[in-house]
């Protein structure tokens, strides 16, 4: 091969914010002194020589090494799409078990222990029992329920089958009611079944942006599974939603001028935290692994079936990844049966694999805690849902109340230093949580104005906000669906 601008390494340097094994394979661009290097090494390079001076062996010229790196493709060079550690399936259920290129895929596969075969047809019944094999890893974990069980299975089966469908997958979210009931360790027995080492961490960033260069490091390093570690506050920003409905990325690069567009981006994310609160357009795209655990010490625990748990899971890695692709390979050779799930919008393609191939095989459906999720997880629809109520109690009439004149209602008040009325104090604290304002102040009724322009017509509990105008600018008002009708 003659021009490669990425290398396959096991030493890179990981992502800006990333914490991972060293020794994981990793696709890195090439710096030019590399690519100077593989040049050198796959041609004779003569120089013409001038005047008194012979001609004879030289160094690839340095116009040459820049125009093959700006070049980017090549016709006769296939694309790579990642690295792969253990077999997965194709598009086609097929599974790649040779190890190298391949084609079909566009990725490499680099095994690092021997795989069994996996059977071109398992049955439904083998299915059943690789589900059986696979959920004996969590056994111990005290999920909330069977479908937050199946969530978990979601979360080994996604990277597994990531590269066999075109479309976004879904945010894993792993969340308890307290401290010490294993978040962390659920999260790496994902990575070691699928990658054979526990899942690379970050750290939630502070703000849109940070998120956003975030997301274009770990797209240009081709990463495909990252653990989002001990949430503290709301997760959720314009970025991160972007990442979890998107399949190529693009960005600036850091620290400089240039633009990457339409890089891949197949990374299957997971997040841990306790009682975590999700923004709106992030809580549609989450789905929920719950643990609750009715200790008061859930760390002090010592009756586990596996004592040490990922030691266990590390020995036994060939056979669980056989199991989960025994599950996605005998679901994909049943023809791909409709299992009647509920739709989830933008992850139709996952949905239609993994969730689908999970209920096959006797699972409980874990789409089914999306509900539950939406109704504790969800920090802005909540919010807007008591602003709605609130709002509603205020303008008993219906004709409509102005944001300015709510907000001197409230600040009087508060300067009378007396018991505010609670519908007041309702909707105070709901504008607070949706508009945030320095100091837990009230913000500006053209900032709270602007927030509720959003929400216009959004229904909750069968109810929404609604505007007219006015003599004194925009008046709002509650209005419920069926007077719409």
């Amino acid at each position: 091969m003659l021009a490669f601008q990425f290398e396959i390494v096991t030493n890179a340097t990981p992502p800006p914010g990333i914490t991972r094994a060293k020794d994981a394979p990793r696709i890195v661009q090439l710096p030019a002194p590399r690519l100077k290097e593989y040049l050198a090494d796959s041609a004779m390079w003569i120089s013409p020589g001038s005047g008194d001076k012979e001609g004879g062996p030289t160094h690839p010229p340095k116009w040459v090494v820049q125009a093959v790196d700006a070049r980017g493709e090549w016709a006769s060079i296939p694309p790579i799409e990642g690295v792969i550690e253990s077999p997965v399936i194709r598009a086609d259920g097929s599974v790649v078990q040779t190890p190298g290129y391949d084609e079909a895929s566009g990725l490499f596969y680099r095994p690092m222990i021997d795989f069994p075969p996996t059977p071109s047809k398992p049955s439904q019944d083998a299915a059943r029992k690789a589900a059986d094999d696979l959920l004996e890893v969590v056994e111990d974990f005290p999920f909330a329920s069977s479908y937050h069980r199946g969530g978990w299975l979601s979360a080994v089966l996604t990277p597994l089958a990531r590269f066999a469908f075109h479309g976004p997958t879904t945010l894993h979210l792993i969340d308890s009611n307290t401290r010490g009931t294993g978040k962390g360790l659920l999260a790496d027995t994902v990575g070691l079944i699928v990658q054979g080492r526990t899942t690379p961490r970050m750290t939630a960033p502070g703000t849109d942006d940070e998120f956003r260069k975030r997301i274009t490091a770990i797209a240009l390093a081709a990463e495909t599974l990252i653990l989002i570690d001990n949430i503290e506050g709301a997760l959720g920003c314009p970025a991160l939603d972007a990442a979890l409905t998107s399949t190529s990325w693009s960005d600036r690069l850091l620290g400089r001028s240039e633009m990457v567009t339409n890089i891949p981006l197949s990374v299957v994310w997971m997040a841990t935290g306790n009682n975590v609160q999700l923004q709106a357009d992030t809580a549609r795209r989450t789905l929920h692994i719950r643990l609750e655990s009715p200790e008061e010490r859930p760390e002090e625990r010592q009756d586990f079936h596996h004592a040490k748990l990922l030691e266990w899971v590390q020995r036994e890695r060939p056979r669980l990844v056989a199991a989960a692709l025994t599950i996605l390979s005998g679901y994909c050779a049943a023809g791909r049966p409709n299992m009647g799930l509920k739709p989830w919008g933008s992850f139709d393609a996952w949905s239609d694999l993994v969730r689908s191939a999970i209920t096959w095989a006797g699972v409980d459906d874990p789409g089914e805690t999306r509900t539950e999720l939406n109704a504790t997880a969800d920090s802005e629809g909540n919010a807007l849902r008591r602003l709605i109520e609130g709002w509603a109690a205020l303008d008993e009439d219906g004709h409509g109340l102005t944001v300015a004149s709510v907000i001197d209602a409230i600040d009087w008040h508060l300067k009378q230093n007396t018991t505010m009325p609670q519908d007041y104090q309702t909707v105070r604290d709901a504008i607070i949580e949706l508009v945030p304002a320095k100091g837990n102040q009230l913000p500006a009724a053209r900032s709270v104005g602007m927030k509720f322009t959003k929400f216009r017509r959004r229904v909750v509990n069968g109810q929404y906000l609604d505007v007219r105008d006015g003599r004194e600018g925009n008046y709002w008002f509650v209005r419920k669906v069926k007077e719409n009708g």
